[in-house]
């Protein structure tokens, strides 16, 4: 498996995952594993490898000096919301802390989709076929 398709997978995954856990207030202790696991695999990849996504060349100005600092935002609450999960489940911290890194992680997730809408959409630049799956590039 490449590197692009292994983060595209993680990408979609660890938003599925904190979509099931959120969902019901609560999540099963192996959803939340699986999540720990996930997460920690794509941080861990980003902070060995380096982030793929680059601003395009239609995005300027303080968008585009601001671009990478954003992803290195969504990384940073990532890592926090995975480290916190993985205490709580140890037993060394609440789960009040866990569960609020979750929500703050959605939030940033929610705003970090919609910029990515209005690139592909506004600026024209393709932006939501660089973190989807090959088959659905038609539909974009």
């Amino acid at each position: 498996m490449t590197r692009r398709r292994l983060t595209i997978l993680l990408h979609w995954s660890v938003l599925m995952l904190v979509l099931i856990m959120v969902k019901g207030g609560t999540a099963d202790v192996v959803v939340r594993w699986i999540f720990v696991t996930a997460g920690g695999l794509w941080v861990g990849i980003a902070m060995i490898k380096g982030m793929m996504g680059k601003p395009g060349p239609k995005l300027q100005g303080g968008l585009r000096a601001a671009y990478p600092w954003m992803h290195r935002g969504m990384y940073a609450l990532l890592a926090v919301s995975v480290v916190l999960n993985m205490a709580a489940l140890l037993g060394w911290i609440e789960d009040r802390a866990a569960w609020t890194s979750l929500l703050v992680l959605l939030a940033a997730a929610t705003f970090h989709g919609l910029f990515h809408f209005w690139r592909h959409n506004a600026l024209y630049d393709g932006a939501l076929r660089v973190m989807t799956p090959r088959f659905l590039h038609k539909m974009l």
